[in-house]
């Protein structure tokens, strides 16, 4: 065997060695401490939403979908036009465009938050209040002659349980 190869094995084998002694013990002690595997698996705190009107095609994506631990989200404007952000819950029984079309009145919506941003900037924003479970949608109400950017394509939904 060379030396290059025999110092391969064994870093190869020195790497081998924690994640054998990590794989042993008494899995029944619960001590009350938080592992970090635990804390990331909570939920993110900010989410990123970014906006695009590259080519015409009007897109919103998220970093990760928000959970009951959101708290602030960083909107993006990527695109050439200006952009906004409504966040908002839609309660039970009314859709998206239902929501929209009564800016939120009559129960239909409960404002999480809202801003904006020219091309090229980003500004981040804390929520108005908790997460809960329900569903939610991100979207964008500038219009234009096609209609307004969400129905673009610049609309997130998702559901949080």
């Amino acid at each position: 065997m060379t030396r290059k190869l025999l110092l391969l094995a064994m870093a190869i084998a020195a790497l081998a060695v924690p994640i054998t002694f990590a794989a042993c013990g008494d899995d029944d002690d619960d001590d009350g401490e938080t592992t970090a595997a635990e804390e990331t698996a909570a939920g993110p705190t900010e989410v990123t939403l970014t906006a695009d009107d590259a080519g015409g095609n009007y897109t919103f994506e998220l970093s990760e979908t928000p959970t009951l631990d959101t708290e602030s989200v960083t909107f993006d404007n990527q695109g050439e036009e200006s952009h906004a952000l409504v966040f908002a819950r839609i309660n039970e029984g009314y859709t998206v465009d239902e929501a929209f079309e009564l800016e939120g009145s009559k129960g239909s919506a409960v404002l999480m938050t809202q801003t904006g941003a020219p091309p090229g900037k980003s500004k981040t924003v804390e929520l108005q209040r908790p997460m809960e479970p329900g569903n939610y949608a991100m979207l964008c109400p500038i219009g234009s002659p096609e209609g307004p950017h969400y129905k673009l394509g610049q609309l997130e939904e998702f559901t949080i349980e």
